[in-house]
């Protein structure tokens, strides 16, 4: 679209697997400006209320939730993201307005963003001033090509660990080296530890929003011969051997680790080569990776405070690496168990030494095949949580270190009993958990509420075994009771409690049906569950589907013309809403395609509508909410056919609208959802420059802006994980 304004816009992509750099900041690499929010205290971000389409009892947005609630509790940081719960807000899929901030499912590619046979899962778009300063922000799901899941369904890419990922974009942050941390660019549908941060993600936040005082380490790095390493990765351990923060050298070869807590930590720089690549970051950076890792020494560091370790000299450039893209990361650890893992790389060859940065981690290798390594980690039950290098040295004394490729967790917790097992809707009961596995900053999910311990209105921890809550109110079924540790590890109880609540139907649309049946009805309320049953005049309903709960559809079977008729849904613990719903013996109208499917959000263009069953009685309706048939804005009828109908489009807001026929006289109606976009025109914003075209879509992928450029960090499937029969994917960037 076009903005009266100096911007850019950034398109960060997470994509199927893994690469990165350090804790590094989005940069617009027009200028070099790093962008920010002005006002990070209050960072508004809105649920979009549709959800996936792969979800039906609500968890996609509780996920979603979590995911805020990850980065919010960040101390020390003014940066905060408030989620708008408004109706009317949530109902909006309008994300190229400045004005919301969405996180949505894209189910059908209405954004542009995801094409046919696409590498990407889910997508941020920012756009931006050229002084940095971020102007709109959003997070898109790629739900067309992939599923999602809330449960750990196999083979499918867990909410929660996507969203925090993408929300860190939101924020600011680029992609991380450190292989663990939540930032690092690729997800895959076996890995959840991203839903948690590492140390480096909540050092990135504290340091582009910093509240508090912190301490810092300086230095530069440099080659034998006095010249300078552009781009390396640095990275500080603390006392225990944990990933404490990272960073890039600048074209000095100077770097400057911020956010620290007081304490001693141990400094060292690796070649950002593998699994690492520049081509996962902003186009800004320079990175050079002919040298080899180089412990560089301690430092001590005070609160407020800067410990400089001067210039080191980098060691010589090796062939030896560790880690590759398509291997999981972070690869867990637990705490008092032994696992088994496995590592591509290069020169891993037998002879060779692999040790954990925490000494008390014990790594055992059980095989050495050059391009790869076996080894089993034995955790101690009293390890320190987080994430740990890995560092290799070859018979030849050359040394590489993949940077937090080990995170520790305890094992997952279980939920064995809830006591009591039901409760009334409205809250108040108090909840008891036995199990086992509850630790300090853990989180309850009943329902669409979240209890985290230690918070208002939150889970009490009794002990290790027992949590304590009471129930606010919440949504009626039946309902998994999930333990959630704060590393991202959970236990639940599969329909473990029951919420009894009486369903309520709001909406019925279409409120008339052909008496042949085949009509698409959605039902609009609360409290529908799972496996509810719909009857029309005592006619069972077998083609109904349970969206989420507030919404339903149903495909009607038919019957006599006339009514209205008693519709009723009915959910499985039994109690029953009920509404009207009549047939007519004349069809139903119906769409079939919509051309041009984009005009401006002036309206007036001509738009042609092929179909069948169309006539006289038909009113057409742009932008009429896709769950009731309300609202929207009529279209004039230009020439009418049985088969086609010219109608001049009404003005809108820039988004996507649904296109809905009506009849007049029946009530009859089709709709087609987010069949028609519109594309906004020129806009005058206060404080702008020269104007630029951005475009809705990546136009091409390739098209430059007047004033910009897209920086997009894109996931692209391969087809090399034989090991799982799954997936993979290798990092592209366009520019």
């Amino acid at each position: 679209m076009v903005r009266g304004k100096q911007v850019s816009t950034v398109v960060s992509l997470l994509l199927l697997v893994a690469l990165a750099a350090a804790h590094v900041r989005i940069v617009y690499d027009g200028n070099g400006q790093a962008i920010y929010w002005n006002n990070p205290s209050s960072v508004s971000v809105v649920i979009q209320s549709a959800g996936s389409d792969n979800i039906n009892d609500g968890s996609d947005e509780v996920a979603l939730r979590n995911a805020i609630d990850a980065w919010n509790d960040v101390t020390s940081t003014t940066a905060t993201l408030v989620e708008v719960q408004s109706a009317a807000q949530k109902a909006r899929t309008d994300w190229q307005a400045d004005d919301i901030h969405l996180m949505m499912f894209d189910e059908s590619n209405q954004s542009g963003y995801f094409g046919p046979s696409s590498g990407t899962v889910a997508v941020t778009p920012l756009t931006f001033y050229t002084t940095g300063a971020i102007i709109d922000a959003d997070v898109l799901f790629n739900g067309g090509s992939y599923q999602f899941t809330t449960n750990g369904q196999s083979g499918r890419f867990d909410i929660q660990d996507v969203a925090t990922h993408e929300l860190g974009h939101l924020l600011g942050l680029d992609h991380s080296g450190v292989a663990g941390a939540t930032m690092f660019p690729y997800v895959d549908p076996s890995v959840i530890l991203h839903r948690s941060l590492s140390a480096d993600d909540a050092g990135g936040l504290r340091h582009m929003y910093p509240a508090g005082s912190f301490g810092r380490i300086t230095g530069s790095l440099f080659r034998s011969d006095g010249t300078p390493v552009i781009g390396a990765q640095i990275s500080v351990r603390d006392s225990t051997g944990r990933t404490a923060g990272a960073i890039l050298t600048n074209s000095a070869g100077a770097f400057t680790v911020q956010a620290l807590e007081p304490g001693t930590y141990s400094v060292l720089a690796v070649p950002m080569d593998q699994p690492v690549s520049s081509a996962n970051l902003s186009n800004w950076y320079t990175i050079q990776t002919n040298f080899g890792a180089t412990l560089m020494g301690q430092a001590v560091v005070t609160e407020g405070g800067t410990s400089s370790i001067g210039g080191q000299t980098a060691l010589p450039n090796t062939s030896l690496s560790l880690g590759r893209s398509f291997d999981d990361f972070p690869q867990r650890v637990i705490m008092g168990q032994t696992t088994t893992h496995l590592l591509r790389g290069a020169g891993l060859v037998p002879g060779s030494t692999l040790v954990a940065s925490d000494p008390s981690i014990a790594i055992t290798p059980t095989g050495w095949n050059g391009s790869s390594v076996q080894f089993q980690v034995t955790c101690p039950a009293g390890a320190f949580p987080g994430h740990f290098d890995m560092s290799v040295t070859d018979p030849l004394g050359n040394l590489e270190i993949l940077v937090g490729g080990l995170e520790v967790t305890p094992p997952n917790p279980t939920v064995t009993t809830v006591s009591p097992s039901a409760a009334i809707g409205t809250g108040g009961a108090v909840i008891s958990l036995s199990g086992t596995g509850f630790r300090p900053g853990c989180r309850v999910i009943i329902g669409d509420q979240i209890y985290e311990e230690g918070q208002p209105g939150g889970a009490v921890l009794v002990s290790s075994t027992s949590l304590r809550l009471v129930l606010a109110p919440t949504f009626g079924g039946l309902h998994d009771v999930v333990a959630m540790d704060r590393s991202g590890v959970e236990g639940r109880k599969v329909n473990g409690f029951t919420v009894q609540a009486n369903p309520v139907i709001a909406s019925v649309f279409p409120a008339v049906g052909q008496s042949t049946g085949g009509t698409l009805v959605r039902i609009t309320g609360s409290d529908f569950q799972v496996g509810s049953s719909i009857h029309i005049d005592g006619a069972f309903q077998p083609l109904v589907s349970v969206i989420s709960p507030s919404e339903i559809e149903v495909v009607t079977t038919g019957g006599v013309p006339g009514g209205p008729y008693i519709l009723t849904v009915q959910v499985p613990t039994g109690e029953v809403a009920s509404s009207a719903f009549q047939y007519e013996s004349k069809p139903d109208p119906a769409l079939t395609g919509v051309s041009p499917a984009s005009g401006s959000d002036k309206g007036g263009n001509t738009v042609t509508l092929s179909g069948m069953q169309l006539h006289s009685d038909l009113e057409v309706v742009f932008g009429a909410n896709p769950s009731t048939g309300q609202g929207g804005s009529l279209a004039q009828v230009l020439t009418l056919t049985e088969n086609q109908i010219e109608v001049s489009a009404p003005a809108s807001s820039a988004s996507s609208a649904s296109v809905l026929l009506r009849d007049t006289l029946t009530g009859q109606a089709f709709m087609l959802p987010g069949a028609y976009t519109y594309i906004a025109s020129s806009q005058s914003h206060v404080g702008g420059a020269c104007g630029s075209v951005i475009p809705t879509a990546p136009p091409g992928w390739r098209d430059l802006l007047s004033a910009g450029g897209w920086l997009l960090f894109l996931l692209v499937i391969c087809l090399g994980r034989a090991r799982r029969g799954s997936l993979a994917a290798l990092g592209v960037r366009d520019h």
